[in-house]
């Protein structure tokens, strides 16, 4: 079987949709009689602009034409081209349904396109994926006519993060003096979605009854949509504690951060699957999250859930942590990530194919 997986202009971000489509690849290039190309569509200049790019060379005769070399090509950032060669299966993630469900936590413009990108694969793509089973069904509710080609399959987790030979000091110098095992760790795009400014008051409750413990707030990731406020609102007077803003981290500072933090807080109000929890579970780490669908579904009772606006609630199981009182269950961990491996995963997703080959129309042209 010949799969070209398409990443979507995601390869040169290096984190999210664009290791989702990396991990795949690799898995899939691993089995028995499976031959993968991945496609990276390297556009200059602004998002917006690339995006229109990418969109227009999906179109092309010259994409169309190589495409005709595969039995699959899988399309790992919601868009596709509205027309296939024959004989050619089409799939694509649906990773959430943010565009939908929360608009108000991203970009006008990209919920716009992500929406009708979204409706595109579900009138045209032969087979879609989910990464969770949260996402499938609400995918069919939103989209009844997808019932009979939706597939979730779990990412796996990506397995260096438990590797304890981590490096002696942090590259960023916004980690510099940080204490092991005395600090709270935010992993991921500092944005609206992901829900950071709950976490930043919750810590702020707990510095100003006095129980943080000396506890630092680590937010590493880049600056996405409204990440000037989470910065003001750390400025703030009174400025309590010691929150730190990385900016992007290596995956050796990543690794570092997540063998010496003592919790990891996860508060996003909407996820489609929420990779750092399997990574938390790899390395034995206290979790803390928000208590919707999707996390309920991969940390199960590892993790420690909070009201996804309820910085209270997550102020009290922050101090549960510096006050040693949430300690991570390791053979529950164990149990979990049995659950989340990419091997599975691609095994799941080739089956995937051979069935919608045989039994899915192929649309085409028509």
């Amino acid at each position: 079987m010949r799969i070209l997986i398409d990443d979507g202009l995601q390869a040169s971000v290096g984190t999210g949709i664009g290791n989702y489509a990396g991990y795949l690849a690799g898995s899939l290039a691993a089995l028995p009689d499976t031959e993968v190309v991945r496609e990276d569509f390297a556009a200059k200049g602004p998002r917006r602009r690339a995006r229109l790019a990418y969109l227009r060379y999906l179109e092309s005769a010259a994409y169309r034409s190589k495409l005709q070399d595969f039995d699959v090509v899988h399309y790992a950032n919601y868009a596709m081209p509205r027309n296939m060669p024959q004989g050619t299966l089409s799939a694509v993630t649906i990773h959430d349904l943010t565009a939908f469900c929360h608009p108000e936590t991203l970009p006008r413009a990209y919920a716009i396109y992500n929406r009708a990108m979204i409706r595109r694969a579900v009138k045209h793509a032969d087979l879609l994926f989910t990464v969770s089973e949260s996402i499938r069904e609400e995918l069919i509710a939103r989209f009844p006519q997808t019932k009979d080609k939706v597939v979730a399959v779990h990412p796996g987790y990506y397995e260096g993060t438990a590797d304890t030979a981590v490096a002696e000091h942090y590259e960023n110098s916004a980690l510099t003096g940080l204490k092991k095992r005395k600090f709270f760790l935010f992993v991921g795009t500092v944005e609206k979605r992901k829900n950071p400014g709950v976490l930043m008051e919750a810590y702020r409750r707990l510095c100003k009854a006095g129980d943080d413990g000396g506890f630092s707030l680590v937010i590493a990731g880049r600056d996405g949509f409204g990440a000037e406020d989470y910065h003001k609102l750390a400025k703030m007077p009174p400025v309590l504690g010691d929150i730190r803003f990385t900016g992007y981290v290596s995956a050796a500072d990543c690794a570092k951060l997540y063998q010496e933090a003592a919790a990891f807080v996860f508060p996003s109000i909407y996820e489609g699957f929420g990779s750092p929890q399997t990574e938390c579970m790899a390395c034995g780490l206290p979790l803390l999250l928000s208590d919707i669908p999707t996390n309920r579904e991969v940390s199960a009772n590892y993790g420690r859930y909070f009201p996804p606006h309820g910085a209270e609630r997550l102020s009290e199981l922050m101090a549960d942590v510096v006050g040693g009182r949430a300690v991570a269950d390791g053979e529950l961990a164990l149990e979990r990530l049995a659950h989340f491996r990419w091997s599975d995963a691609a095994k799941k997703t080739r089956h995937a194919y051979e069935i919608y080959l045989k039994i899915r129309p192929v649309y085409g042209d028509s």
